[in-house]
């Protein structure tokens, strides 16, 4: 079966009473900008430490980064066969929906629109909150002020997500080059180091970088997982790919660009890094960026990156609130979600009642504190994206003929999806991760269990409106023998 442009599409029937739609308004660097603005945020100045303390030297850490940076990139083109076959906006949903239907495509939605992404992106806007109190009125700022930083935030994100795709656009496209000069500004700071003398010259040597390195696979999985993680928002233009323009070409090469930038500036980082600080600084401190910035130029570096680390939450917090808005109104265009989320204003074609329930969503997860939420919710993230990848493996056995505008080798699907499996298995034989695992694939039977529920609502649902159809159908047909015996009396 093929799938061409939303009307021929049989996930997304046409729809009469719904003439406004999505307008195709990102080109390739609007759209590499946005996965790049999405990506690089907070993630690389905190990741850093787990991902070295697991690896256990700087040079086995420095291979799984730049590992991470090579898996990101092939995900991101494995989806773009997806996303240029069902050229629909909501990411895993649409795919996860037309292979395994409603409901393990409705737990997939709950997780992630209303759990993963909401709790994962509320503390980057805590961290905002707090480097920006922080800088203003110093460490001992009030933890109310804080969130109510971080909830302005997300409000503001929100307001500018509503005007248009194309003002996100260009705004994460500005930001973008600020990360870049941020990402430059941290390696001056690395070759500073080293011009003055200071720097860790056997971090790079050979027969010492590899020193220490961790035998346990369980730890390589975790260090993938805390490197993994900075990379998250890899898949953002198949969530939008309905605003793409030529989306067979937009969405692989602005993946694809985008993700190479984020892995060269990753691994740029983590060199400077490594030029400044032994491994077992960097695993001690939490606010590596900031130390490299004092590092170097003193308080006017640390002030600097500091800025820098609040320009990187701004960017992934504007491009993954307009990504998880379009999954909650693809979702509800389906029926699956309620469908009042699945419109889009006429005025400024966004779908305004999704970015409402995105901001929403977030805000709560900054007053409850999601920091301990996210290492078992991740856990479902990676779960889903192995089911994903098994779609591609069916659609290539089911569809053979298919159209496939963009088309990746079979043994890349088949290596991911065997190394995003690995993922979620790996931290299972960590006793340090173990609990957290089983935790995060405990919210698989409570959105089955939402699921459900709302079936059995609709069927009540149905059955009343049937039952009332028949009475109405009953009493229409009562008077048309009334009607039918008047005329045959005035007859005769």
């Amino acid at each position: 079966m093929e799938l061409g442009d939303n009307e021929k599409s049989p996930l997304f029937p046409k729809k009469e009473n719904e003439p406004v739609k999505l307008k195709r308004t990102v080109g390739v660097l609007s759209a590499s900008a946005l996965v790049f603005g999405s990506c690089v945020g907070a993630g690389i100045f905190i990741s850093p430490k787990g991902v070295y303390e697991k690896a256990g030297s700087p040079g086995a850490g420095l291979m799984v980064w730049c590992l991470s940076g090579v898996i990101a990139t092939l995900c991101t083109l494995a989806y773009a066969e997806l996303g240029t076959m069902m050229p629909q906006s909501g990411g895993e949903f649409v795919y996860i929906h037309r292979v395994y239907g409603d409901c393990l495509a409705f737990i997939f939605s709950f997780c992630n629109t209303l759990l993963i992404k909401p709790a994962s992106l509320s503390v980057v806007a805590v961290l905002f909150g707090e480097y920006l109190c922080n800088m203003i009125w110093g460490p001992a700022t009030n933890d109310l002020i804080v969130k109510a930083v971080a909830v302005a935030l997300i409000v503001t994100l929100g307001l500018i997500n509503i005007v248009g795709v194309n003002v996100i656009a260009k705004v994460c496209t500005v930001i973008s080059v600020l990360k870049l000069a941020v990402v430059g500004f941290l390696v001056a700071c690395g070759i500073a180091i080293v011009i003055k003398g200071q720097g860790v010259v056997t971090n790079f040597q050979l027969s010492l970088s590899f020193e220490g390195s961790s035998t346990n696979p369980a730890d390589y999985g975790l260090a993938f997982y805390y490197c993994l993680f900075t990379f998250q928002s890899w898949n953002s233009l198949n969530y939008m790919t309905e605003e793409l323009k030529t989306p067979e070409k937009t969405l692989p090469l602005g993946g694809f660009i985008g993700l190479t930038g984020v892995t060269l500036s990753y691994f740029l980082c983590n060199v400077a890094y490594l030029m400044m600080f032994s491994l077992h600084q960097i695993v001690d401190t939490n606010t590596i960026a900031m130390d490299s910035g004092f590092i170097a130029f003193g308080r006017a570096g640390e002030i600097t990156m500091s800025l820098g680390l609040l320009v990187s939450c701004l960017g992934c917090l504007g491009g993954a609130i307009c990504c998880i808005s379009r999954n909650i109104q693809s979702t509800a265009e389906t029926g699956i979600f309620p469908s009042f989320l699945s419109g889009i204003n006429k005025t400024f074609q966004t779908p305004i009642k999704a970015i409402i329930t995105v901001v929403l969503t977030m805000s709560v997860y900054v007053l409850v504190d999601a920091n301990m939420l996210i290492p078992f919710l991740s856990t479902v993230e990676w779960l889903f994206y192995c089911v994903t990848f098994s779609t591609i493996l069916y659609l290539r056995y089911k569809e053979p003929n298919s159209k496939r505008p963009f088309k990746v080798p079979l043994f890349v699907s088949v290596f991911l999806f065997l190394i995003t499996g690995t993922f979620v298995v790996l931290p299972l034989f960590s006793e340090e991760s173990r609990v957290t695992t089983l935790l995060g694939l405990s919210w698989l039977p409570l959105g089955a269990a939402v699921y459900g529920i709302r079936h059995l609502i609709k069927q009540c649902c149905y059955k009343k409106l049937e039952q009332k159809t028949s009475s109405q159908s009953s009493l229409d047909s009562g008077y048309s023998e009334v009607d039918g015996n008047d005329k045959e009396c005035k007859l005769s």
